[in-house]
């Protein structure tokens, strides 16, 4: 047997995952449901605000909603897949298969009588009135049909009650009473605006953190009292605002730094005694130059003598030190001055990480096109490599891809083609070292900025070789240096000014008679230098997970060879012939600008479910010293990370298609042009077990035709045409299986083509010949690949 073990079984026992899943759906979502109870299947919340002019009818109605439980099982498109395997496998024993299956992969119908409607009747008004609804009236009712239950929850609200005026009753002068005055023009509490607990609650913050900036360490939110009085009339309420009578001397008191003692070898569990000290500009500094020098330290402290507490300070001063790879953990503590009541003085403690470590990954490439192969890959980190927190991390890959069975979803061979390209096989060899240094490295002298995360500067270097069997070899040595920022949470820029490449190519006879037919081909495998610079802006919401909408875009700017050709242009030098290029010490240098854009959005759906869209657009363009981008900078779609139907790099360009070349499943499809879209809907099956179903449609295309020899068009049907972009998309759907134990993710995504471009206008919907295997040009594709595709 040939074929991969996994898509094997699946080639041949898929109609079992069929039949399971037929007999979970016939089964009744009532089958376990008591006989004097319903199940719980839905409900409905409707807020009559007919009376209430501020207009909050549909937010209040998500609030109320959230405020149900228990909530329904699981349902998909009026599905429930999770009691479905309950009932279909349910029983009474506690051990055995039926058993397992039944409380691990399934879930339990939630009952009518789980439900409390009267208590949660009653969490839904204290939720008005706390929004100024004092007069507030909530009512439920159920309907009961065939054992399923819907629960109707209807909230009358009116007008809500607003405020009528706020006063800050603050009886002498303390600093920290004026404080607060002077600051009552950033109040959130508004005349007019409606009654909001939340918006206090809020406004306690506000306050704090306030007082926290001016030297108040000691104040806190809970020390700021507000009364609502809601006899004024006409539904108006006056809110006033008081300190606790009880609060202490030390909380009203501003606090000036005083000595400020920095630890930089601290372990937990040790004394926090102050041991010998030496004086660094101003911080009492504890010796410790065999680890970090404090130079480098003090670039991270935010935090100077004589200046009032600040807690924007404190923060900073934490965040930028927690982001020196050297540190694992970073702690500020502050004590009143024996000597001085109004003054501080800090203490920062700072525990080192783990200075070396060396990980190992080994992996197993399966391709759908047949490849397969182990991989391997080596990574050594030193956090702390030059005694200035810098990162440096040493990376050698190495990957062996073997011919053992064919694939699907390729394009069409004829028998020829299919022979020529048994018992091919192809080795990859790498390592790339990357140091980064936690500050900025700049000719010209520039600023500490002020910001939450460390600048980052950047230097790689590296050396990747690629041996395809009998074809050729592929020679790529890299070396940047750039800069990268983040000027906010959300926001990143990379700068990479110096981004220099260059590939060399040893062909062989049979790969070189190739390259003489395709001039496409030829000069995309040109020996030549890459000169350039990259720029990348990336966009992200991704941390704040309780948002119902996150986003991620990264747009990435790639320019080559401009400096090169002006300088070229500048010494008189021009190129030989119209089809040879200037040359660099004897070697072409490519010239060209690329864009490339990756969209994203995230749609969290309930409490574990998430529908994310993907837009992922490029175009790069050559010009003046280059006919064609270079093959590494070109753009291909298809695989585990792409559309999944398809394997990988197979797609395009264009409707193109070639049922001769014997390279054709070889080597990869790549254009000047992609248009790729994905959507995705991922939802927890059991434990770690999640499940997936997804449509993927893209391709590729060329920004111009290329001639052979004999003036054919090289690859027909590759040319980009606007009006031709939908009739051209591959497109893909199937589902899949996600391992995700939170600190990795193994993905098995099954794809199953639905248009194949390069076939005839008419032909080109496939779905109709799916067999349910992996066997034929349409057959199923199995990825398997580390992490989520996006």
């Amino acid at each position: 047997m040939t074929q991969e073990p996994v898509r094997y079984l699946l080639s041949k026992y898929w109609f079992l995952a069929v039949f399971i899943l037929l007999l979970c759906t016939g089964c009744s979502v009532t089958k376990t449901v008591p006989k004097n109870d319903a199940l719980f299947v839905g409900y409905n919340v409707k807020v009559n605000g007919k009376d209430d002019s501020s207009n909050r009818a549909g937010e209040l109605e998500t609030e109320l909603s959230a405020t149900v439980r228990p909530k329904p099982n699981l349902s998909i498109l009026g599905w429930r897949p999770k009691l479905s395997i309950y009932n279909a496998f349910y029983t009474e024993k506690e051990k055995g298969i039926s058993h397992w299956i039944m409380t691990k992969l399934g879930e339990p119908p939630v009952l009518m009588s789980q439900v409390d409607t009267s208590s949660i009747s009653q969490i839904m008004s204290n939720r008005l009135h706390n929004r100024g609804y004092f007069n507030n009236r909530v009512n439920s009712t159920t309907e009961v049909n065939n054992k399923k239950a819907i629960i109707n929850w209807t909230a009358w609200v009116g007008e809500p009650y607003r405020i009528h005026k706020v006063e800050y009753t603050l009886q002498d002068s303390l600093p920290v009473h004026q404080a607060i005055e002077q600051e009552q023009d950033e109040s959130l509490l508004r005349s007019t605006e409606p009654y909001d607990l939340t918006t206090l609650t809020q406004e306690r913050v506000r306050i704090d953190a306030v007082l926290k900036k001016r030297g108040y360490y000691f104040f806190s939110p809970e020390l700021l009292i507000f009364s609502v009085d809601s006899t004024v009339g006409n539904r108006q309420v006056d809110v006033l605002l008081r300190i606790k009578n009880a609060a202490s001397a030390k909380a009203l008191r501003p606090y000036t730094l005083d000595d400020i003692y920095i630890n930089a070898e601290y372990s937990l569990g040790d004394s926090l005694a102050v041991r010998d000290t030496i004086s660094v500009n101003g911080y009492h500094y504890i010796p410790n130059e065999n680890y970090v020098k404090a130079k480098h330290l003090l670039r991270g402290m935010f935090l100077e003598q004589d200046s009032l507490y600040s807690r924007e300070d404190h923060l900073l001063t934490i965040k930028r030190l927690s982001g020196l790879s050297a540190y694992k953990f970073v702690n500020i503590d502050y004590q009143i001055d024996t000597l001085n009541n109004d003054k501080l003085d800090a203490f920062v403690f700072l525990t080192p990480a783990l200075k070396k470590s060396l990980r190992a990954e080994l992996k197993m490439v399966t391709k759908s096109n047949g490849f397969a192969g182990p991989g391997l890959t080596v990574s050594f980190n030193n956090r702390n490599a030059f005694k200035g927190s810098e990162l440096l991390n040493v990376e050698f890959t190495g990957n062996l891809e073997s011919q053992v069975g064919g694939g699907g979803s390729g394009r069409q061979e004829n028998n020829e083609t299919s022979a020529q390209n048994s018992n091919l096989s192809s080795y990859e060899l790498g390592v790339q070292t990357t140091l980064t240094l936690p500050r900025i490295v700049s000719p010209f002298q520039l600023r500490n900025l002020r910001t939450e995360f460390v600048p980052k500067t950047r230097i790689g270097l590296g050396f990747n070789f690629l041996n395809r069997t009998n074809f050729y070899q592929l020679n790529s040595y890299n070396a940047s240096y750039g800069y990268s920022w983040r000027p906010k949470q959300i926001l990143t820029f990379d700068a990479t000014p110096i981004n220099l490449q260059y590939v060399r190519v040893n062909s062989s006879e049979v790969f070189d008679s190739l390259l003489r037919v395709n001039p496409y081909l030829r000069r995309s495998f040109e020996n030549q230098f890459i000169i350039g610079s990259i720029y990348q802006t990336t966009f992200s919401t991704q941390m704040y997970e309780d948002r119902t909408n996150t986003f991620f875009d990264r747009l990435t700017l790639d320019l080559s060879g401009n400096l090169i050709s002006g300088l070229s242009s500048l010494t008189g030098s021009t190129k030989p012939t119209d089809d040879e290029p200037r040359t660099l010490i004897g070697q072409a240098f490519a010239q060209y600008v690329l864009v490339d854009n990756d969209f994203r959005h995230y749609l969290n759906i309930g409490e574990e479910s998430q529908l994310v869209t993907r837009l992922s657009t490029g175009v790069g363009y050559s010009y003046g010293n280059s006919s064609t981008l270079p093959f590494v900078k070109q753009f291909s779609v298809g695989g585990p990370n792409s559309i999944r139907a398809f394997r990988a790099r197979s797609v395009g360009p264009g409707t193109f298609n070639d049922t001769t070349s014997r390279a054709l499943s070889y080597f990869d499809q790549t254009g000047d042009i992609r248009i790729e879209s994905n959507i995705e809907y991922r939802f927890p099956i059991a434990g770690f077990f999640k499940g997936a179903v997804f449509v993927d449609a893209g391709n590729i295309w060329l920004l111009r035709n290329t001639l052979d020899e004999s003036g054919e068009i090289v690859r027909p049907g590759g040319k980009f045409e606007a009006g031709n972009i939908i009739s051209e998309l591959a497109v893909g759907t199937g589902f899949g299986l996600r391992i995700d134990v939170e600190f990795f993710v193994i993905r098995l995504d099954l794809g199953i083509p639905v248009r194949v471009p390069y076939l005839p206008k008419g032909e080109r919907f496939v779905l109709s010949d799916f067999n349910g295997s992996f066997s034929g040009d349409y057959g199923m594709v199995l990825n398997i690949a580390i992490g989520y595709p996006f």
